[in-house]
């Protein structure tokens, strides 16, 4: 009797502690809350079941998962989860948290291994890299070295990174981007990024004129939650971003960026003849009939100067010769030729416009198209910026792609303020306001990375019509190309294009 009751306590006490690992180590199908990968543990985790309100000490602080894991994903070796990577179940990195939750006492451990995985601890997710960050007062000031390689030259950037001497902090708005193009009705997160020796203090969002709220502490975000409603489901119209960082100190910098909500574009236009002329050089863009690579030194527009502009939408073109083949930008990597059967990436621009029947193309790997001073060689698509060998005179635009590119330098009150003659010389600019009733004015004049560099008080502006010289402004602004002007009046803020010779 002994014996057959010793059989079934066996028993029984082994079933029981299967059924109990059974139970733990897989607490639910697909679970996952971090994974290894590069040598790290990232979380991977919807942050339910309690592990939302974890806290890890960093520099002397506590700070919650949440934070954690969201500014993991900007480590250089970051990636996210891919099949085949290991799975852990609850933040196991060898310094996180895991998830005691009562509803789920869980296994920590590879989730993957099934009971062999219980309170097997992944590796550690990279503390003296998180010590680093200015988000948990860390002294790192510099690049995240894993964002994708943003280009400065789009990002709005101003302040010197905070030298303490009256200087505002580094300021970096990450997105939008300058100029950026979205569809309505659009719905965005700005992102902002500061830096500064005596520290950030705030950095505020305004609108149109219109504060918005004040991020005190990094990340810098407005709309992640889809909380602001000056930046939700916004209709056709040009915004202007102001985003303004203090340091402790009081100093200030600013940066504003220009955001153009478009219509929705479903498919492309009515396809146009066109010739492609470099403005400075008033030379022609030649096919070559595809038999070489492309130049721009013709003096008239022949056969093979002649182009049918095909409208993709969005602004987005491809040129087709009288070869009937279309023109590749190559990606840049050699000269551009006419020798295509089909549409691909590379035989896509984007029309970008300057006023009048000016225009810059872009190709697909995001740089511009030069005719070269007109040299009896190749033209290229690599320039990273907009200079005069990158300015083309496209006559004929149909209307539908003009005024969907057009919108570029269209300000909201464009019948209230305009800039004569744009393109010009600085000494010869006016700008013409008509004022509705007395109001007090100003003028700004940023480059185009949105840093302002000039500014002009109008003072009080009497209601009518006034023309008022820019000229004064020439000793500031000394080198040719595109800057934005801003003009406020009263609160209605107008922003525009202005190109310099």
């Amino acid at each position: 009797m002994k014996r057959k009751f010793y059989l079934f306590t066996v028993l029984a006490v082994f079933l029981i502690s299967n059924t109990v690992t059974s139970q733990q180590w897989n607490p639910r199908p697909g679970w996952k809350d971090s994974f290894e990968a590069n040598g790290f543990c990232w979380c991977d985790s919807n942050l339910d079941h309690g592990i939302a309100t974890k806290t890890v000490t960093i520099n002397n602080t506590a700070y919650s998962v949440v934070d954690i894991c969201d500014e993991l994903k900007k480590h250089p070796n970051y990636r996210a989860y891919q099949n085949g990577d290991p799975i852990y179940n609850d933040i196991q990195c060898g310094n996180g948290p895991f998830n005691d939750a009562p509803d789920e006492p869980g296994c920590p451990g590879r989730v993957d291994l099934g009971p062999d995985g219980c309170d097997q601890i992944g590796p550690k997710w990279d503390m003296t890299w998180l010590a680093s960050r200015p988000r948990f007062s860390g002294s790192d000031g510099g690049s995240d070295g894993g964002d994708g390689g943003d280009d400065l030259g789009e990002i709005g950037t101003a302040g010197n990174g905070g030298s303490g001497a009256g200087e505002g902090p580094k300021l970096r708005v990450i997105f939008p981007t300058l100029n950026k193009r979205i569809t309505a009705p659009a719905t965005f997160t700005v992102e902002a990024e500061a830096t500064d020796a005596d520290g950030v203090k705030e950095i505020q969002l305004i609108v149109d004129g219109q504060f918005v709220r004040t991020e005190r502490f990094a990340p810098y975000l407005w709309n992640d939650r889809g909380q602001d409603n000056a930046l939700s489901n916004l209709p056709v119209k040009n915004y202007l971003l102001e985003v303004k960082a203090y340091d402790n100190k009081g100093n200030v910098s600013v940066v504003d960026v220009l955001v153009y909500v478009i219509e929705e574009s479903t498919g492309g236009g009515t396809n146009n003849t066109v010739t492609i002329e470099g403005q400075s050089i008033a030379k022609y863009v030649s096919s070559e009939n595809g038999t070489r690579s492309m130049r721009a030194n013709r003096n008239s527009a022949g056969a093979n100067e002649t182009f049918i502009m095909e409208d993709l939408g969005n602004n987005i073109v491809a040129f087709k010769g009288n070869n009937g083949k279309y023109v590749s930008s190559e990606n840049g990597s050699k000269a551009m030729n006419c020798n295509r059967n089909a549409i691909g990436a590379w035989e896509k621009f984007t029309l970008e416009p300057l006023g009048n029947d000016l225009y810059a193309l872009k190709g697909n790997n995001g740089k511009y198209v030069s005719h070269e001073n007109g040299r009896d060689m190749g033209i290229f698509c690599n320039r990273n910026a907009i200079g005069s060998w990158e300015k083309f005179i496209i006559k004929n635009v149909n209307s539908t792609t003009a005024s969907r590119a057009q919108v570029a330098i269209t300000p909201a009150l464009a019948s209230t303020i305009s800039l004569y003659p744009n393109p010009t010389k600085l000494q010869d600019l006016m700008l013409q306001v008509t004022v509705s009733k007395n109001n007090m004015g100003t003028v700004d004049v940023m480059n185009i990375n949105g840093k302002k560099i000039a500014s002009k008080d109008l003072g009080s502006l009497t209601a009518g019509a006034h023309n008022i010289s820019l000229q004064d402004l020439k000793g500031t602004i000394k080198t040719q190309g595109i800057y934005l002007v801003k003009v406020t009046i009263g609160n209605d803020i107008v922003v525009k294009q202005m190109i310099i010779r």
